[in-house]
């Protein structure tokens, strides 16, 4: 049978559990953090106590957290048990175990399962916060194992260990981590990587990250202006573009029910239409998972990547969900023209509207064909009117079943989707092809480095007409309302603040950071990897090459580890011990001979003619063999010890 657990083994794989979760559950659901908070504190505090909760409750309760965790991400009998449901049951589980911890072995399970969470939190994120953390959990766990192991050997479980110091043990396994660093730097430089992953993983991609979706409805876009979660960074060749011409094409929405908008049929009609323009930019974009099918380029995007495509509205849409950083280079027409001719069919598709939706509008529009005719003239009228009688708000109010009408002739108060939403109707009313375009647009540009960040609170829609002969045109009515908004982006609609403008320099700082920890690190793939040898004269190496690199790099890196390992004093030293060891090679050294089975007596027989060495190596006897110690005196000696001058013989 296990031995029991000291209090001191408690405290020490309770604080392992907690550190091996810590990094998983910041990047899980607001919703789930709560209930797995609860979990740890009843565990722990189980833990601590050394009380076991009943058999009967502890099955009981690992139904309930099943049974939350399906409820949570709404999980069903026929749905894919995802990445994220699975790393939150895990989560939980973890808990679960510290209230059935009592054992040596039950903590050593702890911590080998506290592991796996870790493993868990690079699935949902793989930037610095969470390796740090990783790190400093991975710190704790070999620490702990190593303390249950001291316990589990015979008398391990007296003073020595109980009174020992955590900071002599974090030190220890800080060593075994350092040892394995070459072999693990090796592995992640040359371990041949594949361009693609073997397999994917089911992901919960309806819910499991917020951003734009392939619908809008009223209040959608406006949800995410207070969130300022990077969506991606774009480095241009030469200058950046103003802020006018930085739209960044997302989903496009053709299909209207009355309230909601959606990609419809049309998106999956034939194939893309060409795209012609002179003017064009070249840059480089690096977009953040979001567990999504979109791609986002300037708008217009002349080719699509090998596994991407685009749909009848330039949307570029991928094979998976984007569940790691992705990389891309782009090359954008600004000036752009395309799709001047269409099909009758796509016309009357484009131009359709819902029966019994929204009557004031579409009477509205029939009347502005009437008066003015031309699909030109028609914009301008809309446009005109949101200047001069609508207000542009980032908390417009709620509308009801006829959103469009309420929103034209009773509030006329709203955010983006309102205005495109409103714009489109209309327009199509008038008999016009038309459909809202969301995505993102402005972004702010980091003066250290030059870069445009575009965030969450960028996202925007605008709307697209067609005209016979001149294909598609971008018309955005916020900037009829809101001009300040296309022109400085989102940050022409925040507050400024002494806080905001002393934390703006850091903020910016700690991005360039992450960007360049996304370059070197989470943007270090196959094509990067072949690339390594060419100081070697190999311009592109293949596995192989890669192989015999690795093979080589790994054999270095053992002997390093094992110089490393040969040249560490033995484990639990005393600092004073270690200085003592140290003098008697330097002595060596200096040409005296100093045996390994020599006592400090007998070394300081060696030393007649350097007295002050003499009574260090009496002081060292007394300290060694006659107790008790002194702190001050310790101090003392230990710094004489490593001061030391040490002649050479004659």
């Amino acid at each position: 049978m296990s031995a029991s657990l000291t209090p001191g083994a408690r405290r020490w794989i309770v604080l392992t559990a907690a550190s091996a979760v810590l990094p998983l559950g910041l990047v899980m659901p607001p919703g789930v953090q709560g209930p797995l908070l609860v979990c740890f504190v009843l565990g722990g505090t189980c833990a601590l106590g050394g009380r076991l909760l009943p058999r009967a409750l502890r099955v009981l309760l690992t139904f309930l957290a099943l049974a939350a965790v399906v409820w949570l991400f709404q999980i069903t009998a026929v749905g894919a048990f995802g990445r994220d449901a699975g790393s939150a049951l895990l989560a939980v589980m973890l808990g679960m175990k510290l209230m059935e911890t009592s054992t040596l072995r039950d903590a050593r399970s702890c911590a080998v399962f506290g592991l796996f969470a870790l493993m868990a939190a690079f699935l949902q994120d793989q930037g610095p916060v969470t390796l740090l953390l990783a790190l400093f959990s991975g710190l704790l766990s070999v620490a702990t194992l190593a303390r249950l192991s001291a316990e589990e050997c015979p008398g391990g479980q007296g003073a020595l260990v109980e009174d020992e110091r955590p900071r002599r043990r974090l030190r220890t396994a800080g060593w075994m981590l350092a040892c394995s660093l070459p072999l693990a730097m090796a592995g992640f430089f040359l371990f041949p990587r594949l361009a693609q992953p073997l397999w994917g993983l089911p992901q919960n991609t309806e819910a499991s990250r917020t951003g734009l979706a392939e619908d809008m409805s009223p209040g959608d876009i406006s949800s995410l202006f207070v969130d300022d979660t990077p969506v991606m960074r774009v480095n241009f060749e030469g200058e950046i573009p103003p802020s006018p011409q930085r739209y960044f094409r997302g989903p496009v929405l053709s299909s209207f029910d009355g309230r909601r908008w959606t990609r419809g049929y049309i998106a999956n009609v034939g194939p893309a239409p060409v795209v012609e323009g002179e003017s064009v930019v070249n840059y480089t974009v690096e977009q953040e998972p979001t567990d999504r099918r979109y791609l986002f380029a300037l708008d217009l995007a002349q080719a699509a990547p090998p596994d991407a495509r685009f749909d009848h509205g330039r949307a570029l849409r991928v094979e998976r969900p984007l569940s790691s950083l992705r990389r891309e280079t782009y090359r954008s027409t600004l000036d752009y023209r395309f799709e001047p001719v269409m099909m009758r069919t796509l016309q009357r598709g484009l131009s359709h509207l819902p029966d019994g939706f929204n009557p004031r509008a579409v009477a509205l529009a029939r009347q502005w064909r009437e008066q003015h005719g031309s699909a030109e003239a028609i914009a301008q009228a809309a446009l005109r009117w949101f200047s001069e009688e609508f207000t542009y708000t980032l908390e417009p109010p709620l509308l009801g079943r006829d959103s469009v009408d309420d929103f034209l002739f009773e509030t006329r108060r709203g955010y983006c989707e309102h205005f495109s939403s409103a714009f489109t109707v209309l327009m199509r009313a008038a008999g016009i092809p038309a459909r809202v375009v969301t995505g993102y647009q402005g972004g702010f540009v980091n003066p250290i480095g030059n870069y445009l960040i575009v965030r969450q609170s960028d996202a925007h829609a605008w709307s697209e007409i067609w005209i016979e002969g001149r294909g598609w045109l971008r018309v955005d009515p916020t900037n009829a309302v809101s001009p300040e908004r296309i022109e400085q982006g989102t940050q022409a609609l925040r507050e400024e603040t002494a806080w905001r403008e002393a934390g703006a320099p850091l903020l910016n700082a700690v991005d360039w950071l992450r960007r360049g920890w996304n370059d070197w690190v989470l943007g270090f793939g196959a094509a990067r990897q072949q690339q390594l040898l060419r100081p070697f004269g190999i311009d592109k190496a293949d596995w192989g090459q890669l192989g015999i690199a690795l093979v080589i790099a790994a054999g270095l890196a053992l002997t390093a580890t094992l110089v490393l390992l040969l040249r560490r004093p033995p484990d639990g030293e005393h600092p004073i011990d270690r200085a003592w060891h140290r003098l008697r090679a330097r002595l060596r050294r200096a040409g005296y001979p100093v045996a390994v089975h020599m006592s400090p007596g007998e070394t300081a027989g060696l030393l007649s003619a350097q007295p002050e060495l003499q009574r260090l190596c009496q002081r060292y006897s007394t300290w060694a063999y006659a107790p008790p110690r002194r702190a001050e005196a310790e101090k003392t000696l230990l710094a004489d010890l490593r001061r030391a001058r040490v002649r050479r013989e004659r």
